[in-house]
Parts: structure tokens; sequence; C-alpha cells
């Protein structure tokens, strides 16, 4: 660059300069992250694996974030995410004698979460959160964020919360599925090969009981809720919807701690069959003496199903739409989705804190269904034994290792696939750090 060039250039770069330091002074900008490998073991039963199967594979699950602050009412948070299976992608370089053929989560890197959120809209004390979005309510027993899966769960939503006196209130409109052309752009924007549209969205109100007792119903209405399927046709009108009206509960008696969760599930399959199922659940907990951070709880969950399908235009079966279900139903995710049979969990969980840094936790499921059918004679679906040990290696970096067994029940008497038809064992162990 010759002088005269030079010289016009450095105002130029000054006012990027000063541009640059006065952006700097009003964002604050903020980036972490975390990394969380995690190999499992898992043997005949799981998935559907067949008699004497065994199967290890490990994966990974990096984060970057980013948060900017503009001020106390408006930020933003973008998180990227790279979910791999080791071993999916062929090493660069790769002599002749690797023939690796996996493709697990090849090439994986996803905008997780994007949003911005204005704490006071217009000075309206209504606080909103818009984009791509993790929601996680009450125990995430309809809508959570499903953390133990590495992929995990979020939602492209608009969401407000605000207080109206003692009163909490929140709503939510979540676009779950979209058509695969834009209405004006055409293809130039991508999206799902779907023909048809889906979306949840709720209202809910809490009122607070004293310290961290509260009592929160809500109403949630989701269209196609499991996001499966490919109509090829519009939507009937007034069909495949389904609305939840269901009420959580939180309260304590000093260390006894009751909490309660039900719902009634109505809504249309089709024109001519409706919904009518329902969740109850209950816990009773309490700490104990006996050790550091001892505590122990009684679950009980109750999820109804049906005997005879949509035979009398009436679909039993309770679905839980986008709910957390590992946390729940043992960790072995036998029960993923809720059998047509309906499913009762008697569960018992303890946990303990042996030192600072190690807690175990141990966890007992009984299985039930809650209806006989014509390939169910016998109700008892197994029982699960799960155990849980996590040290914490440092500030942020934690060790955890569990073991499972499934104990198959009456259903099968053995020597058939399946995924409880079997006795079944699944180990893992999983290192997470954050910075």
């Amino acid at each position: 660059m010759n002088k005269t060039r030079l010289l016009k250039s450095f105002p130029l770069l000054v006012a990027a300069t000063v541009l640059g330091s006065q952006v700097a002074q009003a964002v604050e900008v903020d980036i972490s992250g975390s990394l969380r490998p995690r190999v499992e073991f898992a043997d005949q039963g799981i998935q559907g694996m067949a008699v004497g199967q065994k199967k290890t594979h490990t994966t990974m699950q990096t984060r970057v974030n980013v948060k900017a602050t503009v001020d106390e009412d408006v930020s933003a948070f973008i998180q990227i995410q790279d979910v791999r299976t080791w071993g999916g992608e062929i090493p660069t370089g790769a002599p002749p004698s690797i023939t690796q053929s996996g493709t697990g989560f090849q090439g994986n890197l996803d905008l997780h979460q994007a949003f911005f959120t204005v704490k006071n809209v217009m000075d309206s004390g209504v606080a909103l959160k818009i984009g791509r979005q993790e929601m996680v309510f009450d125990e995430a027993r309809l809508i959570g964020n499903i953390g133990w899966i590495q992929q995990a769960q979020a939602f492209d939503a608009v969401r407000a919360d605000t207080k109206i006196g003692g009163t909490g209130l929140t709503a939510f409109f979540a676009q779950t599925t979209a058509t695969d052309s834009h209405p004006t752009l055409g293809n130039t924007i991508g999206g799902p090969a779907n023909t048809f549209e889906s979306s949840f969205s709720g209202l809910r109100a809490t009122w607070s009981l004293g310290g961290k007792d509260r009592i929160t119903p809500y109403v949630y209405y989701a269209l196609n809720p499991t996001r499966s399927g490919n109509l090829a046709v519009d939507l009937v009108p007034d069909a495949l919807n389904m609305l939840y009206t269901g009420l959580y509960a939180d309260k304590h008696f000093g260390d006894i701690r009751l909490r309660f969760d039900g719902a009634y599930q109505s809504g249309k399959q089709s024109t001519t069959t409706n919904f009518g199922a329902y969740m109850l659940t209950g816990a009773v907990s309490t700490k104990l003496d006996i050790a550091n951070g001892a505590e122990i709880a009684l679950w009980v969950d109750y999820l109804s199903g049906d005997s005879n399908g949509a035979a009398d235009g009436k679909i039993k079966t309770f679905t839980t739409p986008y709910a957390t279900n590992h946390k729940f139903y043992g960790h072995m995710d036998k029960f993923l989705n809720n059998p047509a049979h309906g499913l009762i969990d008697f569960a018992l969980k303890g946990s303990v804190k042996a030192t600072e840094k190690l807690r175990f936790q141990a966890h007992g499921h009984m299985f039930r269904a809650d209806k006989a059918t014509a390939a169910l004679t016998d109700k008892d679906l197994g029982s699960e034994i799960d155990l849980d040990l996590s040290y914490k290696l440092a500030a942020n970096t934690t060790l955890r290792m569990g073991y499972s067994h499934y104990f198959k029940g009456g259903l099968v008497n053995g020597g058939t696939t399946g995924n409880t038809t079997l006795d079944s064992n699944w180990a893992w162990a999983q290192m997470a750090m954050k910075f």
C-alpha cells in the first residue's frame, strides 16, 4: 500500500477501532462449552438384540456456548453441538487394511439452541424467549430436554413468562414439524420431508405455597405430537390432536417431600376415534440421618392402557409427548414409550453422598401392565435395578458409572428376542467436563 492510500485509510481504521471498542463495551460476550464422552455395553434384550448378542459402543457430545448480554433485560444464547459415535468416520489417510464402514452421527454438527431473551417487553413485565430452546417443565414427565441422550431435545418456540400478583404464568408455542417447502420461497429454505405441519403449545399457572412448595395446573395442546408418519394429504379438521389437562404439586413437611403429577389426555386421533387416557404419579421422599446426603423415595407411576385398542372408538393408552422417560421408568429405557397395555411402575430410589466427591444411587423398579390383552395374559412386565456412581474429579469435571439389570416378567418364558422378554444387562461409564 502506498503512502497516499495509507493516509486515506487511516481515518477508517481509527473509526473501526473506536466502533469495535464501543460494541465490545455495549455487549458482554461469554464463551463456554462442555465435553461428554460415554462408553456403553449392552447384551440381549436391549433394543430387540438377539439371544446371546452383545454390543459395545462409545458416543461423544461436544458443545460450544456463546452468550451475549446487551443489558440486564436483553441477551442472546447460541449453542453449537456435535454428537458422534467413535469410529463412525474413516480416519484421514487410513491404510487400505482399515475398512470401517460405520457412519454413526457423521457430520452431525447441529445448532442445538439459538434464542434471544427480552425480560421486560415494553415495561409490561412479560419476558420473551424466542428461538430454538430447551424446555423443561416440572419434573419433565411430559416436556423435557431428555438430557441423558447425547443429542438432547430442543424446540423451535416462542415462550412468554410473567407474574400477575403472586401467580406465575407461562405460555409457549413450538413448531415441531414444518412443510417440506416454504410457501413463497419454495425449496430455498430446507425442511423435513413431510407434507403436514405439527405444533405443540401450552399454558401454565403456578401458585406458590411458600418456600419451594407450589401447585401448577397446566394445559398442553399437541397436533401430531409423535412427529411420525406422512399423511400425504392435508390434515382433517379436528383430527390428530391431543389435549392434556393436568396438575403438578410439590409440598414439604419438614424433611418429608410429597410430589404429584396427574394429567388427562383427550382429543381425537381421527374423526371417529377419540383419546381418553390418564397419568397419575406420586412420590414421597425423606432425608435419612444414616449418612451424609442420604435420601430415600417411593415412587408410583400409573399410565393408563387399553385392552382392545380403538375398537370401541376410544384410545385409552396415555402418550407422554416430549417427556424425559429415562428419568422415571428405568435407566435401561425398556419403556420409553408407554406400551398399548399401559404401565404401572412401583419404584424405590435411594441415594447417599459417601464423601464430598463421591455419590451413590440405587433404584429398584417393578413393572406391571394396566390392562390385560389377548397377547398379554400375565400383567407382570418384569423388574429392574439401576446403580449409579458419580465422582467429582475437579470443580467442573465428573466421572459417572452405572450398571443395570432387567429381570424379565411372566409375559414370555424366554428363548425369543424382544425388548422385555429376556433378562438383560447394561453398563456404562461417562466423563463430563464443563468450561
